[in-house]
């Protein structure tokens, strides 16, 4: 009977602390998410600088030699290497998080990927990129950032957003909140990049 009773215990105060462990757990992922997505931010300004141009892909952070990056972190909201990769000139280089009305896959009138589907269940999900349209997402030009594609909500905030799809980790921008290296090249299309001189 005091065995019985034991386990009956056991097992009230095993189903009292898993949803706190769950919880350390996914906060752990989020700061994984961070560091992880800096890291390829960094590589990114490495491989600009060592070979004067932008990845077109990420393998060739780690196949091109000299390596960029030590090895090519997976995604630890969902872990796997889908990351979607960051284009300049495009939505997804301007910094804020949020898109503009009328890109494809954006209901009309909505202001950005929270809109897309609303908020997210137990199990995260990939949103579309800026340019799919139902279809896989294909790297187009060269690559000056990346960022999940798991639309869930995150338990803390990033940069003032509190989706994963939303924290961008760009070249020269993703240490900002740290200790920002103005001596960074900004690609064309990156916010604070110099103009290009106009014709007279």
């Amino acid at each position: 009977m005091a065995l019985v009773i034991g386990m009956a215990v056991m097992a009230i105060l095993i189903l009292a602390v898993a949803p706190s462990i769950g919880t350390i757990m996914r906060r752990e992922r989020e700061q994984e998410l961070i560091f992880r997505g800096k890291q390829y931010a960094r590589a990114i300004a490495i491989f600009q600088k060592h070979f004067g141009r932008f990845p077109t892909d990420l393998k060739e952070l780690r196949e091109n030699q000299p390596r960029s990056i030590r090895k090519l972190w997976k995604d630890p909201m969902c872990n796997c290497l889908d990351w979607q990769p960051i284009n300049p000139n495009t939505p997804d280089a301007v910094g804020g998080g949020a898109r503009p009305p009328g890109i494809p896959g954006l209901p009309a009138g909505s202001s950005g990927p929270t809109a897309v589907g609303g908020p997210a269940g137990p199990h995260p999900s990939p949103t579309p990129g800026v340019f799919d349209h139902g279809e896989e997402t294909k790297n187009v030009g060269p690559i000056i950032g990346v960022r999940s594609k798991v639309h869930q909500e995150a338990l803390m905030e990033w940069r003032g957003q509190k989706y994963y799809d939303e924290w961008r980790f760009i070249m020269g921008d993703a240490d900002r909140d740290t200790a920002m290296n103005p001596s960074l090249p900004r690609p064309p299309g990156f916010p604070g990049a110099p103009a290009p001189p106009r014709g007279r």
